[in-house]
């Protein structure tokens, strides 16, 4: 019996190697990937850090680079790409398996297409009825929407923020950094999603649904009502940092969307800046899914289903779970009553 070499493949493009060094790694020919016998599978799963079981799931393929929303694409190269693109199958198999077990909301994102982001933002919020002030949590409003939130491992940071479309659901991966900074990343790719579901891969496009996925994010954070009573010349740093606090958005953002919106000078936008800087930096708080904060611990008590086990199911490490979830899958040590590789999870449906 041998191996599935497609997932051989996407192992083999996560872990950003090449066919040649990973044959060279376990003493064979390049040739031999595409038909190693399950003797392999092992030495396969530690060159890939992945579970030897991967190899034996069905067949598959990384999601399509060339519909996914990177935050650079310019700068990230081919192989972070393809890598992102693996990691994105990895994320959608982990809520199929969610999916399978509980009855999360379908995707409820309007297509804006031909939008402008400032049009686009008012016409979310009108559907959405987020009003005109300041939003709630984001996540948590994303994912009661059925947008697929999850976090991006730190061996992808140099991908940053990314987003597709699959299946008709919206997903997410989130790089880390500060809870503003994170809003403004999830807004940003919202844009993409709203707006740009229809985009070439011309690179002027690109870049100009960049520069408008930014508008977007800028304005959905932002409102104009709610930022011109707030907004004037006399702005100060502990005004903009109470602003910062109460839109949940960078002070950096809210400096530059003022000046766009025509409320800030240059010469205040330029002075804030610098003082600005000389402000400490915003430590990383840890986000919390609503999602995984109520599937892991159901899984684990309704179906004493451990971190370990979901990931043996996926043929992922329970380390690789832990990093997708936001630390919300809980690693364990191994020992205890843990239940068998093969068995599998009953299923059971709970509204979120």
């Amino acid at each position: 019996m041998t191996l599935e070499p497609t997932r051989i493949r996407l192992a083999r493009e996560r872990a950003a190697l090449s066919r040649s060094a990973l044959a060279a790694s376990l003493g064979i020919c390049e040739r031999e990937l595409a038909r190693a016998p399950e003797d392999l599978s092992l030495a396969l799963a530690d060159a890939l850090d992945c579970a030897p079981q991967y190899f034996r799931l069905p067949a598959t393929r990384g999601i399509d680079t060339e519909r996914i929303f990177f935050r650079s694409p310019r700068r990230t190269s081919t192989a972070q790409k393809v890598a992102a693109a693996a990691l994105g199958r990895n994320g959608v198999e982990l809520y199929h398996l969610i999916t399978r077990n509980f009855r999360l909301p379908q995707t409820e994102i309007p297509e804006l297409c031909g939008f402008t982001p400032e049009d686009a933002a008012a016409q979310l919020r009108t559907e959405w009825d987020l009003g005109c002030g300041a939003l709630p949590d984001l996540l948590h409003l994303l994912e009661s929407h059925g947008v697929r939130v999850l976090s991006l491992p730190a061996s992808l940071d140099a991908v940053k923020t990314f987003s597709f479309w699959e299946d008709g659901q919206a997903f997410i991966f989130l790089a880390a950094g500060s809870r503003n900074a994170q809003r403004l990343d999830m807004a940003h790719e919202l844009g993409h999603l709203l707006m740009h579901s229809s985009l070439g891969e011309n690179r002027e496009q690109m870049a100009t649904a960049e520069r408008e996925a930014d508008e977007f994010a800028a304005r959905l954070l932002l409102p104009s009502l709610s930022l011109q009573v707030r907004v004037s010349d006399s702005l100060q740093i502990p005004q903009l940092l109470v602003l910062e606090e109460h839109f949940g958005a960078p002070a950096t953002a809210i400096l530059a969307h003022a000046r766009a919106c025509g409320l800030l000078g240059d010469g205040n936008y330029r002075w804030l800046s610098q003082e600005l800087a000389l402000e400490p930096a915003a430590g990383h708080q840890q986000l919390v899914s609503r999602v995984f904060s109520l599937v892991f611990p159901s899984l684990q008590l309704d179906h004493r289903a451990s971190t370990a086990r979901i990931a043996r199911e996926l043929g992922q490490t329970a380390a690789q779970i832990h990093e997708l979830t936001f630390g919300q899958a809980f690693v364990v040590l191994d020992g205890g009553n843990l239940h068998q590789a093969g068995e599998g999870l009953r299923g059971h449906l709970r509204a979120l």
